[in-house]
């Protein structure tokens, strides 16, 4: 007896697990509903300034890679937290302080500790439903 096998790049394509497929998407856009209430929010813009691509999500404001990072940077000449332009800030060490609840630095680490399981489920959900045993 022998079997034949569609090549596992068609497999892939067809439920949509490949690079871009429709289960890529989806896992991209389910992340990220998921992390961002984990997101500081102290006045909204870090949470709405986003782009959601295909296989990432970028947090677009100026300030967001010191938010993620959760520690304060500075001017290094100055000292403040405001930096000169074209200066690059230099981090301290110092813990940032966040203000909204179930917020933080690492948020993408952070949903996936409080929230990974759930999310990975409705996924896996998808994935299910996308009748694979037709293939």
């Amino acid at each position: 007896m022998s079997v034949k096998m569609n090549p596992t790049s068609q497999i892939k394509a067809r439920l949509g697990i490949n690079k871009g497929g429709r289960i890529q998407k989806h896992l991209t856009n389910t992340v990220y509903r998921y992390m961002n209430k984990y997101v500081p929010y102290k006045d909204g813009v870090l949470r709405t300034v986003t782009e959601v691509g295909t296989d990432y999500v970028l947090y677009k404001s100026p300030y967001a890679h010191y938010q993620y990072k959760g520690i304060l940077y500075v001017d290094p000449e100055t000292g403040s937290s405001y930096a000169r332009r074209d200066v690059t800030k230099v981090p301290t060490g110092k813990p940032l302080n966040y203000h909204t609840p179930g917020t933080g630095s690492y948020w993408d680490k952070k949903m996936m500790s409080a929230e990974g399981d759930k999310m990975i489920a409705e996924v896996q959900k998808k994935i299910d439903g996308g009748r694979w045993w037709q293939i």
